[in-house]
């Protein structure tokens, strides 16, 4: 054991902050930062009138 350890950084706006985990298993952290769904484009119908 060497101490206390610390490191911080910036997310993307692509990570999904909700869905952020981090484990310590046998002296290794594991971080999994899951990316945010993308937002599929909505089709929508305009009625066009003539002048």
């Amino acid at each position: 054991y060497f101490g206390s350890f610390q490191r911080s950084f910036s997310l993307p706006a692509t990570v999904d902050q909700e869905k952020v985990a981090a484990i310590c298993e046998k002296g290794v952290l594991t971080i999994t930062l899951p990316k945010k769904e993308e937002t599929k484009p909505k089709q929508i119908n305009i009625k066009v009138k003539q002048a």
